[in-house]
């Protein structure tokens, strides 16, 4: 597969809106003022030196990390703020949570709860944030666990897992919660690079379903497969985007 199709929206309204978006930490700014937009279907690849803010920017659109100026946009509501002008506040806790059921992300390093199972950790967002019964939680948690090819691991714990399938775990917890957009940060960078490709092909079969999402990654044969549009970031801004042919990779 050597791209995606970009069939997929790119006239509507897009599901994530970033404007100007800064973010500094101390005197350094890592963000420096980035437009980013991501239509409903599409896979959009951030690739860039270390340093260039990808993955800050990956944090700030879930909140992770709150950005300083700008604006980012989900489904049209503004993420960490409310009002606009002098009247522009931080969004409290509370209201965040049910914005932020709306991104799922894929760490670097996998964040499991590690007193609980596979089935568990997937099961924890769907009735504490989802407000689903045990018994429905059970089944969509159970039914993504196979998905990822873990059926069979579901009551095991972390520890009794290999980084790929934690990581696995991971992908499986995040899809679970029916998110608008999953980001994806770095997340074959702490495998073993023999458990790369099982990770990477769970990602791939949610690309070719239509899933929006937003990743950071290195491997750019990956990339060039599922990517709609590779944005490449130095310096805390967007440097260049375009497909992955013209991107070059």
């Amino acid at each position: 597969m050597q791209g995606k199709s970009t069939a997929n929206g790119e006239g509507a309204d897009p599901v994530v809106r970033i404007r100007g978006v800064e973010k500094s930490f101390g005197a350094t700014r890592v963000l420096a003022g980035v437009d980013l937009d991501v239509h409903r279907g599409q896979v959009v690849t951030i690739i860039g030196p270390s340093g260039s803010g990808k993955t800050t920017l990956l944090r700030c659109i879930n909140l992770l990390e709150v950005y300083d100026a700008g604006s980012i946009t989900i489904d049209g509501v503004e993420v960490g703020y409310h009002g606009e002008g002098a009247a522009r506040r931080p969004r409290s806790e509370r209201e965040l949570a049910p914005i932020r059921a709306e991104t799922g992300m894929v760490f670097q390093m996998f964040y499991l709860f590690p007193h609980l199972t596979a089935l568990q950790n997937v099961m924890l967002g769907l009735t504490k944030v989802r407000k689903m019964t045990k018994a429905a939680a059970t089944e969509a948690a159970s039914g993504w666990l196979a998905r990822v090819g873990l059926g069979d691991r579901m009551h095991h714990l972390p520890a009794q897992l290999s980084g790929g399938q934690q990581q696995r775990v991971g992908i499986a917890r995040a899809v679970a919660m029916a998110p608008k957009v999953l980001l994806l940060d770095e997340i074959t960078s702490a495998l073993d690079p023999s458990l790369v490709g099982e990770v990477l092909a769970v990602v791939r079969s949610l690309a070719e379903e239509g899933r929006t999402m937003i990743l950071v990654t290195h491997e750019m044969a990956f990339a060039r497969q599922v990517s709609d549009r590779v944005v490449r970031m130095e310096g805390g801004l967007i440097a260049a985007q375009g497909t992955p042919a013209e991107m070059g990779i």
